[in-house]
């Protein structure tokens, strides 16, 4: 059930507003729980057991873990735990990629036919890399000392699935919620503030990011001979203002539905695209990623401490899984690699040089189009799409018949003037920054949130629903 849905938007969001207030204050965290579980079941009711039974041997785990901190157990414990969920999250997200690719070998190698190994597809659970990161972070920090385990399963299921962020993150970590899921100060002013802002992560995805999809959706619909300059410039900025629009906003939904119910989840993005450098990017973007694969990966690796040569590797082993994170497919590892090349670039005397000396007016869009040309990678069907995308963007592109380039340029001038709108208001952040919390600011920004809404339905019920990106990671 999307946040952008008009199931959501009509049925379930007034329930939960309704429900959560009405109930008992030593009652609500059991109604947000049921509420959680109704809304994870509707989307993928096979795997509800799955996600509850592993949340039980979680809490049991880290029951176990804690009571042999600074034992060997422990530390098989820990390994144990680790080994189960990324096997679930291997078996789930990545056995298809790994057995096409096996058969493809197979084939080429003559062992099995054309038609390669038989196999049926799994499907893949809604939020399984999410949860995935949730539940091992929860055990190693138990592990480290850094958090005490929960001493309720209902509590632990509840930060496991808590509705607003249990399909498409923000990655919560439980040292983050544990004393606001015991509890919390709740007011009507946390209601306006919370639902104002999922309007405004409303209209950010309806209004901007559904509009440019249409746009980045044409131009990714040509086949690798049919691309010019002109339709890979638009196709890769229509989708960089796309998945920023869409996630950004999805991640502001889920903050504000948090907030309704008195929760203060931290920020997930921070203006990313008025970065001056890739490594401002990555402290910008996804910022519960960044940190989850830095704490939890690159410092466990040996992080910077073991000399320039490891640290290099580990960047880049960092950002490789960070890419296969988001998807079985080789682009999304093209996209890991670039970015991580584009990180170690930066860390050289030359790069660092560069950093010093440029100035932000000009590094912020050159910054944007590095960030552009990667998203190549991430939007593409496949590779030889995706390099014939970036050969075309760098003019070595063969013009395709008139009537193959006519889909992509007259796109509805709805897509053209949102995209618009979603790169001035880029711009405004880079030479404004952040309005300040003033009064009257904060008056216009929740005054305007009735007309956003107004505006965001008409969408919703006029236009074909577009699924969040996020949504199948």
């Amino acid at each position: 059930m999307a946040f952008s849905s008009l199931l959501f938007l009509t049925a379930f969001l007034p329930v939960y507003v309704l429900l959560y207030w009405a109930s008992p204050r030593m009652m609500r965290n059991v109604t947000l729980l049921a509420l959680s579980i109704v809304f994870y079941a509707w989307g993928a009711p096979w795997f509800l057991p799955v996600v509850l039974a592993l949340g039980v041997i979680d809490y049991y785990l880290a029951l176990a873990i804690d009571a042999r901190r600074g034992k060997p157990a422990a530390k098989w414990l820990v390994a144990f735990a680790v080994t189960m969920h990324l096997s679930v999250l291997a078996y789930f997200k990545y056995s298809n990629f790994f057995v096409g690719e096996l058969g493809s070998l197979f084939t080429k190698l003559g062992a099995v036919g054309q038609d390669g190994l038989h196999w049926r597809k799994v499907a893949l659970p809604i939020g399984v890399s999410f949860l995935t990161f949730e539940e091992i972070s929860y055990v190693v920090d138990v592990y480290r000392g850094d958090a005490k385990p929960s001493r309720s399963v209902p509590q632990y299921l509840l930060f496991l699935m808590l509705f607003p962020h249990s399909i498409a993150g923000p990655i919560f970590r439980w040292k983050d919620l544990e004393n606001q899921l015991r509890t919390r100060g709740e007011s009507l002013d946390d209601v306006v503030a919370g639902l104002t802002r999922f309007v405004w992560g409303l209209s950010k995805k309806i209004l901007i990011a559904d509009a440019a999809a249409i746009t980045a959706d044409a131009a990714f619909s040509h086949g690798p001979t049919e691309i010019t300059t002109g339709i890979a410039w638009l196709g890769a900025l229509a989708y960089s203002i796309q998945i920023f629009y869409d996630f950004s906003g999805y991640s502001d939904m889920a903050l504000g539905l948090g907030r309704v119910a008195g929760f203060r989840f931290k920020e997930n993005f921070n203006d990313p695209y008025v970065s001056a450098s890739i490594t401002e990017f990555w402290t910008r973007w996804h910022m519960s990623l960044s940190s989850w694969l830095r704490d939890y990966l690159y410092i466990p690796l040996g992080g910077n401490r073991r000399g320039e040569r490891r640290t290099r590797i580990n960047v880049l082993v960092v950002f490789t899984l960070s890419g296969l994170w988001h998807g079985a497919n080789w682009t999304f590892v093209l996209w890991g690699l670039y970015h991580g090349l584009l990180n170690l670039l930066e860390r050289t005397a030359l790069g660092k040089r560069w950093r010093e000396i440029t100035p932000r007016w000009f590094a912020i869009p050159f910054t944007f189009m590095l960030v552009v040309i990667g998203w190549v990678f991430f939007r593409a069907n496949d590779s030889t799409q995706a390099f014939a995308f970036l050969k075309a963007m760098a003019g070595l592109g063969s013009a395709p018949p008139v009537a193959k380039m006519i889909p992509a340029l007259l796109v509805p001038n709805r897509s053209i003037a949102f995209m618009a709108l979603g790169l001035a208001f880029v711009a405004a952040r880079a030479v404004f920054g952040r309005p300040r919390e003033e009064s009257g600011w904060r008056w216009v920004y929740v005054g305007a949130a009735p007309v956003l809404l107004f505006l965001s339905l008409i969408q919703v019920v006029n236009t074909k629903f577009v699924p969040l990106i996020y949504f199948k990671f």
